[in-house]
């Protein structure tokens, strides 16, 4: 059973690395149609059968209620919901037109038309969005395999190049939620604040290039420190590992490291949001240069002014003052940090003073 679960694990993985690969342009071009037409005022319709009739109304929970901020609802809705119409429909006129009457009910010209088949064949989601094609609607297919009928009439094609439905749909509610967090950053758009923290030597003892999981000692009031901080920032590592091009171990094993850490920490109610590594002997992404904080504010649209890197090296300082992030310095004193703390619980304090 345990390999069962590993093979399944395995095609999970394997099919969003297909995604991550084919599928990111065109991840985008839909994301940048439906905030267009959001911003004109328009809605945007999904549907599906089966498991994609529940990937329809997840994704339209996300918009209406709230994917990661507290904002106004986005006006979304699945065709999926309304037993009434979907049982007289059904028996007035057939299964075929249950989601083409709707669209041709509901749909505004320029709305957004979300169909969803995994095999991208369904005779229902083929119908409505050739009839909101018609309406002059924007289309857009969310399928597996080759696409199937359905790409026939669609504006914007999301294919998942696999064959094995499950995966297919772990892939689509996958590509949903990262649509909900484009749309929802794009059209509220706020600034995140950041801790940035140096791994060894600040989180965990430095025993010298650590990559194996049971040399993990979480270093003494790290975890109420991490506590209190996360209530108001982001958590983010940012560490160089150079033992991976010195060839002491790989890229997977500081992978593997870094869920271990995660994994160590989340059982104490405590939470990394990202883990930023340099493998390489120089380049910008090493510390002192700021490159892993410059990356991580791009991908979390992070304000770095507001942000701070705390860690036990020289260098770690000087990583943040480049990136522009107030600095501290742990177990050590030094002038160029803005303040110097025994451990990471008194620089947790010391930020939350100055934060108020």
């Amino acid at each position: 059973m345990e390999e069962r679960i590993k093979a399944r694990l395995r095609k999970h993985d394997f099919t969003l690395k297909l995604v991550e690969e084919y599928l990111i342009s065109d991840i985008k071009k839909a994301a940048e149609i439906i905030i267009e037409k959001y911003k004109k005022g328009k809605k945007v319709l999904i549907f599906g059968n089966g498991g994609s009739a529940a990937d329809a109304q997840h994704i339209v929970a996300e918009l209406v209620g709230r994917f990661l901020k507290e904002r106004k609802g986005i006006p979304a809705i699945a065709l999926t919901t309304n037993s009434s119409n979907i049982t007289s429909i059904s028996n007035d006129y057939s299964f075929d037109e249950v989601f083409e009457r709707q669209v041709e009910a509901l749909l505004e010209e320029e709305d957004v038309v979300i169909g969803i088949s995994t095999s991208g064949n369904s005779p229902n989601v083929v119908k409505a969005l050739k009839k909101a094609k018609e309406l002059k609607g924007v289309t857009i297919a969310l399928s597996g395999r080759d696409g199937g009928e359905m790409i026939k009439y669609a504006d914007i094609s999301i294919t998942v190049p696999f064959h094995m439905t499950p995966h297919v749909q772990e892939a689509h509610i996958t590509i949903g939620h990262i649509l909900c967090d484009l749309i929802e950053e794009k059209l509220f758009p706020s600034k995140n604040r950041a801790i940035f923290l140096d791994r060894d030597g600040t989180i965990n003892e430095d025993k010298g290039y650590v990559y194996k999981t049971e040399d993990l000692v979480i270093l003494p009031h790290v975890i109420e420190g991490l506590k209190l901080l996360q209530k108001r920032f982001l958590i983010i590592v940012v560490t160089n590992q150079s033992g991976v091009e010195r060839g002491y171990y790989t890229i997977e094993d500081v992978d593997k490291f870094h869920r271990h850490l995660y994994y160590t920490l989340a059982k104490e109610k405590v939470y990394i949001d990202d883990f930023y590594y340099c493998p390489y002997l120089e380049g910008e992404c090493r510390k002192p240069n700021p490159g892993m904080l410059i990356q991580a504010a791009k991908d979390w649209n992070i304000d770095l002014e507001k942000s701070y890197m705390i860690g036990d090296k020289i260098t770690d300082v000087e990583a943040g003052k480049k990136a522009g992030c107030k600095t501290i310095i742990i177990g050590k004193e030094n002038s160029l940090a803005d303040f110097s703390a025994k451990n990471l619980l008194e620089a947790a304090q010391w930020i939350l003073e100055k934060d108020l």
